[in-house]
């Protein structure tokens, strides 16, 4: 049997004194670990919420291409020309009743 006691907390700080180099090492591959769980997870959101944009940007491609189609078929002369005769009882005039204006 040994003669005396060992005193387990002073024999592992002298072990890790011993080899702080490694310890160093350990510790700095542990953050960069860390590190790299963190960046990826902050990676995986943007790329998320990047996704999300582009949906909402083709949805609203699409709904102005449908406001343009409206509006052209709104700003279609036939389509004014029946409206002016129908509702607001307008005619074409004759051409003698035409009037020419100049600016001077």
């Amino acid at each position: 049997m040994i003669a005396g006691r060992i005193n387990l907390a002073k024999e592992i700080g002298q072990d890790l004194l011993r080899h702080k180099w490694q310890l160093l090492l350990t510790l700095v591959t542990l953050s960069s670990a860390l590190l790299v769980i963190v960046i990826t997870q902050g990676t995986r959101q943007l790329t998320s919420e990047y996704n999300e944009l582009m949906a909402e940007q083709d949805r609203l491609d699409i709904e102005w291409r449908h406001l343009l189609l409206e509006q052209s078929t709104l700003m279609e002369h036939s389509r004014i020309e029946a409206l002016a005769r129908d509702k607001l009882g307008m005619q074409r005039p004759a051409p003698a009743q035409e009037k020419l204006v100049t600016q001077r």
